[in-house]
């Protein structure tokens, strides 16, 4: 089984006991579910165990190329597996992937833009939750760098995308973690998040939680009225002409029973 978790370096990819080729066609399922979130992303395949040969690795690698998506380690425990890695040329450890954003001015938080346009998602890389305003933009790489043991086992949940401003039509903002907005989402935005999504502030647009397959995930704001509402693979779209008969209140969107319900927030 594969699964998929957000870290401060991007995507780690976890791979079970099963046959290779199998486990890239459910990667493969994954990858084509949802692309616009993993267009431009960074990741890291933990292959545990597994003895992989030279082609094993370039088909793994060449199917995220395909997909838009960077290899950027493998994490291994088989010694020949490592081996292989090796003489491709990768890293073997998140600490060698590490690398500056902005090479013009090493050991300062490269700048990122603020809102990331379709055509070129790119998803930040942080050990906490940072913000972005008009005077700033999304931070990138802090902290230490930590080896694949060590990246296993951060806690799920931690990172976080602060935004302090307001998300304009076209903008798409994504995130393997969680995303809060302290401002308004216009309608046409899109946000995209691996987790929950918090905004304090009138929600309209296009929203999905849970994007790498989160049915836990939760959207919440102040002002509830997308277009349309995403919790992992469930949909919910509002319906042409509908309007609200009742003054605008704090709700969220959550999953019980498979399906998208929107409950009032202070009930929860």
């Amino acid at each position: 089984m594969v699964t998929i978790k957000g870290l401060r370096e991007g995507l780690l990819i976890n791979f079970g006991e099963g046959l290779w080729l199998s486990q890239l066609r459910e990667l493969e399922s994954k990858l084509q579910s949802n692309p616009r979130f993993f267009r431009g992303g960074r990741v890291t395949l933990n292959v545990h165990r597994l003895t992989l040969s030279p082609d094993d690795i370039r088909r793994a690698q060449t199917l995220l190329n395909q997909h838009g998506v960077t290899l950027q380690a493998v994490l291994a425990q088989d010694i020949h597996t490592v081996t292989n890695v090796i003489e491709l040329g990768l890293p073997t450890r998140l600490s060698e992937a590490e690398a500056p954003r902005d090479s013009s001015a090493p050991g300062r938080p490269a700048k990122d833009a603020q809102a990331l346009p379709d055509s070129t998602p790119r998803m930040p890389r942080q050990s906490q939750i940072r913000s972005t305003s008009h005077n700033s933009s999304v931070g990138a790489d802090a902290g230490i760098a930590q080896d694949a043991s060590r990246a296993i086992g951060q806690v799920e949940g931690s990172d976080g995308l602060l935004v302090r401003r307001r998300v304009r039509s076209g903008q798409v903002l994504r995130h393997p973690g969680h995303i809060v907005v302290l401002g308004d989402v216009n309608p046409g935005s899109q946000l995209i998040a691996g987790g929950d999504i918090v905004v304090w502030g009138k929600l309209h647009g296009s929203v999905h939680a849970g994007a790498l397959g989160d049915t836990g995930a939760t959207i919440c704001a102040l002002e509830f009225a997308p277009s349309l509402i995403r919790i992992a693979d469930a949909t919910r779209a509002s319906r042409p002409g509908e309007k609200r008969t009742k003054p605008a209140r704090p709700e969220m969107a959550l999953i019980e029973d498979h399906e998208i319900m929107i409950v009032g927030w202070q009930a929860r």
